[in-house]
């Protein structure tokens, strides 16, 4: 009974035209084995499952190939059938060296190279050493390697495989010729295995195919590895649902479903989606994963419209993006992208992990349903258009009204003379001469108000006195040389006293103050509150405030707005 050949094997490149998806590093080697300009040290690094393994086997065959018809020559084009080239794909070519470098990392397995390196070939044109995973060499073993390598045997070429090229020391770079091998594109590794599929007479599904393309992740040996798994775990077909139900990932009908009910905030159909997907083998990492490709094809189907194409996707599900796609901005999309990131770094820490994925998702779901900036922008100019009568200041809060300082009451007088409180020395006052004597430039400032009052207090810079107007006197009235006013409880017994002695050294006039008994009569710093309560009033009751306060619940008025 034969043995069975995994397809990564049996499929496994064997000439540089085999490579999938390498067309530069195809290009390169290409002419420089036509040109006979050939390195004698090859790196070839690159994420797993690219070919660097194989690009190294082929390129020791194109070195070797005994045909008679490549004129006794390297060729880039081996023949695959002569006894150097099979025995090198057989792994058991003399003059051929494979050495893992994982598991013989000392300097003596170097050195055992560098003794062996000045022996002829057996049957070979060149002695070729295939060194795979050479970054795990000591430094011991790279600085041993280091003259050889720069100056080999002609006969001696070297073959580098790696997938950290950041662990290799410069010098041994810089004295090798380097090729990047890159990720495989999804779409490649399809076509691949569409070809491989129908050489193995196979059943599949094109969605089938491009899921496990996707989830390779540029491997062409990992997608290989799981169409192998499929195959049986499909009974010889090919299936989406089989697929994913084997690698337990999220089905993308669902994770769309998903964000579906996300967007629209319904949370219980949230959380009965989460817990069908949970309990079908879906581990929450893969929820989540499945959630944010989602997101992203939306947000790219957005931005390039009708331009957007993706073999991997079914049509179904191309029609579901769209759908969505239209609905929701990009803004909200954004948001969604930051949450879902967020919760995914959370599930390691989280002690269960399908609970932090229900907390991360309803906690998207709630915050998706707030408007991103520029529809908030958006709504707020619909609002001004919509209350048009209010003008420009519908866009504006109300101006802060202008504080009035007269009021009209009298009843019970108490008159103080003013001559006799301009001699008193106050706490709040300002300097006075010694004889009380005004300059003729003072004399001309005239009083006409209490505003007056209160700037030539200001220009005084007598903020004692001014905070103990505004808060302990009330004005009853006001005329020129003669104040009626009240004073409320607390108010110092020398402050009418200190207002005498301002008037009396920037006025002509003799003033007279009257206390009058009056609980009518406020202070300024009462009329002041009052006047932020009637601001308040106003701007809550503005129709561009209350939009905004629909656009967000529970938003409130700050303070500072009327300070």
């Amino acid at each position: 009974m034969m043995s069975y050949t995994v397809l990564a094997r049996k499929y496994r490149p064997q000439k540089l035209s085999d490579l999938v998806g390498q067309e530069t590093l195809v290009k390169v080697l290409g002419n420089s084995f036509k040109l006979n300009r050939i390195a004698h040290a090859f790196i070839l690094t690159g994420s797993r499952g690219v070919g660097k393994t194989s690009t190294a086997r082929i390129i020791a065959k194109g070195l070797n190939c005994e045909n008679p018809a490549k004129k006794d020559s390297p060729t880039i084009d081996p023949c695959g059938k002569c006894s150097s080239c099979v025995s090198i794909t057989q792994s058991r070519h003399i003059d051929v060296i494979e050495m893992d470098a994982a598991s013989r990392t000392g300097v003596s397995d170097v050195r055992e190279i560098i003794e062996n390196i000045d022996y002829k070939t057996v049957s070979a044109r060149f002695k070729v050493y295939i060194v795979d995973e050479v970054h795990m060499l000591s430094n011991s073993a790279f600085n041993a390697l280091l003259k050889t390598l720069e100056e080999p045997p002609k006969h001696v070429k070297f073959i580098f495989a790696t997938t950290e090229i950041t662990k290799i020391p410069t010098t041994v770079i810089s004295r090798c010729q380097r090729f990047d091998l890159t990720r495989i594109e999804a779409s490649k590794i399809s076509a691949h295995l569409v070809d491989i599929c129908n050489k193995e007479k196979i059943d599949y599904t094109s969605h089938g195919l491009s899921l496990i393309s996707n989830v390779a992740d540029g491997s062409l040996r990992d997608a290989l590895s799981i169409l192998d798994q499929a195959i049986v775990h499909g009974e010889g077909a090919i299936k989406l649902e089989s697929i994913a139900s084997m690698l337990g990932i999220a089905n993308q009908d669902r994770s769309i479903k998903l964000f579906g009910y996300i967007i629209d905030q319904k949370q219980d159909q949230v959380l009965e989606e989460l817990e069908n997907q949970y309990k079908s083998g879906v581990d929450p990492v893969s929820i989540l994963n499945g959630l944010m490709e989602t997101i992203s094809k939306i947000m790219i189907m957005k931005i390039k419209k009708e331009n957007f194409c993706d073999q991997s996707m079914s049509e179904e599900w191309v029609k579901s993006l769209r759908k969505i796609a239209n609905g929701v901005s990009v803004d909200v999309l954004s948001r969604c992208w930051q949450i879902v990131l967020k919760n995914h770094g959370e599930l390691k820490y989280a002690p269960d992990m399908y609970g932090a994925l229900q907390m991360g998702i309803l906690r998207l779901s709630f915050f998706s349903g707030l408007p991103g900036l520029t529809d908030l922008l958006k709504k707020i100019s619909e609002s001004k258009e919509k209350f048009s009568e209010y003008g420009e200041k519908s866009a504006k809060f109300p101006e802060v009204m202008k504080e009035s300082y007269e009021v009209e009451f009298s009843n019970n007088k108490e008159a103080l003379n003013p001559k006799e409180a301009s001699v008193v020395k106050g706490e709040l006052s300002g300097e006075v001469d010694e004889n009380n004597q005004l300059s003729e430039e003072k004399k001309k400032v005239e009083v006409d108000n209490f505003e007056d009052l209160l700037d030539l207090i200001k220009k005084e810079k007598n903020l004692a006195l001014l905070v103990e107007i505004e808060n302990y006197f009330k004005l009853i009235s006001f005329k020129k040389g003669e104040i009626k006013f009240d004073l409320t409880p607390g108010a110092s017994p020398s402050l009418v006293t200190h207002i005498s002695k301002v008037l009396s050294r920037t006025s002509s006039f003799q003033w007279k103050f009257i206390r009058e008994k009056d609980d009518s009569c406020i202070t300024i710093a009462s009329q002041r509150e009052e006047t932020k309560v009637l601001q308040r009033k106003k701007v809550e009751d503005n129709p561009l405030v209350k939009e905004i306060e629909r656009i967000f619940p529970g938003a409130r008025i700050g303070k500072s707005t009327f300070h």
